[in-house]
């Protein structure tokens, strides 16, 4: 998958106002954490978040920005992008083309946000 910012996100609410199956909770893990119940992930799992922002830099870098992961903390990733992407309008677009892989990967839903610019 290419992660572009000018994708339109595919987990939108949609026209109609259905959802898409990607709103609904995918295990009891993906429920836990819904409620706000503390998810857990072990080092397996937060080696596959890192390799997972590592294999969507080169999309991200050829758009002349760069992404690099800052922190995991509980439920939320928190990744830096810089370069064109820094200040992009669409960066969510990108932001939310890495969580889809993640929650995919993980089924644990987790929030990836921007860290803030130094």
């Amino acid at each position: 998958m290419t992660f572009r910012h000018c994708i339109a996100p595919d987990d939108a609410a949609l026209s109609n106002g259905e959802t898409t199956a990607l709103d609904q909770p995918a295990s009891a893990l993906s429920r836990a954490s819904a409620l706000g119940i503390a998810v857990t992930l072990d080092t397996e799992q937060l080696e596959l978040i890192g390799a997972i922002i590592q294999a969507a830099r080169p999309a991200i870098q050829q758009d002349g920005g760069d992404i690099e992961l800052v922190a995991i903390t509980g439920d939320v990733v928190r990744v830096r992008l810089t370069g064109a992407c820094a200040h992009c309008a669409l960066a969510g677009q990108t932001l939310g083309g890495i969580r889809r892989q993640i929650v995919g990967k993980l089924g644990v839903p987790l929030r990836v946000l921007p860290a803030p610019l130094d």
